[in-house]
């Protein structure tokens, strides 16, 4: 069974920002997944969860780049 490490884990470790540039990468991902979803037309409830899921892909986005930071200081 594989072992999956936490974010924080990745961010502690990472003086380099090669974590931090992975964890973007697949929050970039996540993001463009949802616009795409929302580019080919939702219902106007699904729409709303879009928005929601796209905010809050751009809440972690800011986030780790901020926990990244006081981590590797």
């Amino acid at each position: 069974m594989m072992e999956m490490e936490s974010a924080f884990d990745v961010l502690a470790e990472d003086p380099s920002g090669y974590g931090l540039k992975q964890l973007r990468e697949e929050l970039f991902a996540m993001r463009q997944t949802v616009k795409h979803a929302m580019d080919a037309g939702l219902s106007a409830d699904e729409m709303a969860v879009a928005r929601q899921a796209q905010e809050a892909v751009d809440c972690a986005d800011g986030l780790v780049g901020r926990v990244h930071d006081m981590l590797n200081r």
